[in-house]
């Protein structure tokens, strides 16, 4: 099975879906993680708060630790990427080239602008696809007044501190939130594990799922 992620930023793919994407590569799937910008952005005060580079040498080093060795990042604004053809354009051209059986990206109610435009425009770009699913929001992002509705459950017993170590080679984004942002991910986890009859999961929204019989 071919698996793509799309993610607005380096570090989204991981906080949401890295359990997935490890356990995927475990069983011999072919995994692959698109990420739209190279995600260094400054405040509104002008204090740089992530340098491109380093966020792209970050990536790489969370999608080593994952297991996943195709990880491609493209280069729009970290802080404005649209629902608009610009993006669809090239979301559809990615999609086509790759050919995935399973795609996830974010969930369209996020509350980040960045996530909203790169899930709807994944959601346009893969309308010839049938297997589409939107990953779990999780703070600062998605605080939203729509609430996420958990459809499908993935077991990630097992990988799920390799989810955590993939978060911790992002240490620009470590040393912002801390080991609060490590522990609050573990527990979400343990949360939609515990839903399931498992100890650990991730969880997400449908948009569409094709089921082979």
């Amino acid at each position: 099975m071919k698996i793509l992620a799309i993610g607005a930023h380096l570090d989204d793919i991981e906080l949401a879906c890295g359990g997935t994407l490890a356990k995927a590569v475990s069983r011999n799937h072919q995994v692959k993680m698109l990420v739209m910008s190279e995600s260094g952005y400054v405040n509104y005060d002008g204090r740089l708060m992530r340098a491109s580079e380093i966020a792209v040498q970050e990536g790489k080093r969370a999608a080593e630790v994952l297991g996943v060795n195709d990880i491609e990042i493209l280069t729009f604004d970290s802080k404005e990427i649209p629902y608009h053809f610009d993006v669809i354009e090239i979301l559809d051209e990615k999609i086509q080239e790759y050919e995935p059986d399973v795609i996830f990206t974010h969930w369209v109610f996020d509350t980040h602008q960045a996530h909203e435009g790169v899930a709807k425009s994944s959601i346009t770009a893969a309308r010839r696809h049938n297997s589409i699913y939107m990953y779990e929001p999780i703070y600062p992002a998605g605080r939203s007044y729509v609430a996420f509705r958990p459809q499908m459950y993935i077991d990630i017993g097992g990988y799920e501190e390799q989810k955590l170590e993939a978060l911790r080679q992002h240490e620009t984004e470590y040393k912002k939130f801390g080991d609060q942002w490590i522990e609050g991910t573990r527990a979400r986890a343990a949360y939609r594990g515990y839903e399931m009859g498992k100890k650990y999961a991730e969880a997400f929204e449908i948009v569409r799922c094709e089921l082979a019989l």
